[in-house]
């Protein structure tokens, strides 16, 4: 048997084509007002003033005011310096005092022992060489300290190294008018430094 074709008529659909914009004509154009945008009101914020500009110096203004300030720093190296041995000659004046209050004791000790070397009394021989030892070791100890004594007898009465405790006729003396007739206690020095002035007696 054979096979009979059958014809099906296909309907087909035209598909239209999606509408264009219609542009717009010139006259909607120029009767558009334009688009207005709205912004947001800001507080301005303040304007910080340029610093003014210092005035250049000239180059002879900047000498002199450099001059200026070398010569302060020459002032106050100066006066640091005096101040330095203002403090230095200070301390050195007082070590030296003090050293001479320590020597003035020991010279009222070496008086008592020379007194004590002069009275005639009775002690014994051992006694009296125990205290000449002791006064001829204080000598030495004054002597390596720079203490000297003063030269006073027979020479012109000098109050700068001489103490007057009283006065002799210069003919009973034997001497000359102004001059030391008797040392009643010795005088020290510790170089051009009196220590002690000597106690003396002048002929008048």
């Amino acid at each position: 048997m054979a096979n009979k074709q059958v014809k099906v008529p296909i309907r087909v659909k035209k598909q239209e084509s999606p509408s264009q914009p219609t542009p717009p004509n010139s006259s909607e154009i120029e009767d558009a007002s334009p688009a207005v945008v709205e912004c947001p009101e800001s507080t301005p914020s303040p304007v910080t003033p340029l610093p003014p500009t210092p005035p250049e110096e000239k180059p002879a203004e900047i000498a002199a005011e450099l001059e200026r300030w070398r010569d302060r720093a020459l002032r106050l190296e100066a006066e640091i310096d005096n101040f330095r041995k203002r403090q230095r000659r200070l301390a050195e004046e007082q070590i030296a005092a003090e050293r001479e209050r320590l020597l003035r004791s020991f010279l009222n000790v070496a008086d008592d022992l020379a007194r004590a070397l002069a009275a005639n009394g009775g002690e014994s021989k051992g006694l009296r060489t125990g205290v000449d030892l002791t006064y001829q070791g204080l000598v030495r100890l004054l002597n390596l300290e720079g203490v000297e004594p003063i030269d006073a007898a027979g020479q012109p009465f000098d109050p700068l190294w001489h103490e007057a405790v009283g006065t002799v006729p210069h003919q009973a003396a034997g001497v000359e008018p102004n001059t030391v007739a008797e040392v009643v206690q010795p005088g020290y020095c510790i170089g051009e430094r009196l220590l002690r002035p000597a106690h003396v007696i002048v002929a008048m």
